[in-house]
């Protein structure tokens, strides 16, 4: 992309070969003048159509790949969550609602441990208070989220999170994600039982 902050003797180049070509000889001298004066402000004209050109191609190509993030984010298998540092949910995507089991509308602004076990959340304020001053990704394993009145049995989830700075508010927040191990959980408790039994 061409450089604004000095001449770009490429762009004026461009601009030149697209500018149909004129033959300043045998004009007196004060046509002249005023002839290079038109050539230079068409010659200015080109370029700014040129970078016009440039900037619309870069914002499709921009906007094509924001709708290939949002695809990607929306219907990831996993729950994504921007938390801001109190814990409260300020963006997750299509699968974090499901998780919830609620509209995604409904969950910003709300905080996240109200969707956990009261006896998980001293584990969860850990590990999100551990995610903030941490400059490594942390995770936690089998965290037990509340049942909901269609769920006979409860759920699990796997957690990774990181801190980071939005730059958008120069603010902290943290990314979380979300995994069901329901089953997992459920198959390994069973597995423990069995081999607690026959001992």
């Amino acid at each position: 992309m061409a450089s604004y902050s000095e001449p770009d003797t490429q762009l004026r180049r461009e601009a030149l070969q697209r500018l149909p070509h004129k033959n300043l000889w045998g004009v007196p001298a004060g046509d002249m003048d005023q002839r290079r004066l038109v050539h230079e402000l068409q010659v200015h004209q080109i370029e700014l159509e040129i970078q016009n050109e440039e900037l619309t191609q870069t914002l499709t190509e921009v906007n094509a790949l924001r709708a290939k993030y949002l695809d990607l984010y929306d219907f990831a298998p996993v729950g994504y969550f921007t938390l801001d540092t109190q814990g409260n949910i300020v963006e997750l995507n299509l699968r974090a609602a499901k998780l919830l089991n609620q509209e995604r509308s409904r969950l910003v602004g709300r905080p996240l441990r109200e969707f956990f076990d009261p006896q998980t959340l001293p584990r969860i304020d850990a590990f999100l208070t551990t995610a903030e001053y941490s400059n490594d990704e942390i995770f936690a394993e089998a965290l037990q989220s509340l049942r909901s009145k269609t769920m006979l049995l409860p759920m699990y989830m796997n957690a990774q999170a990181r801190a980071f700075v939005d730059p958008q508010c120069g603010q902290k927040r943290i990314q979380l994600v979300l995994m069901d191990v329901t089953a997992l959980k459920i198959a390994t408790d069973d597995v423990a039982r069995v081999i607690t039994h026959t001992a």
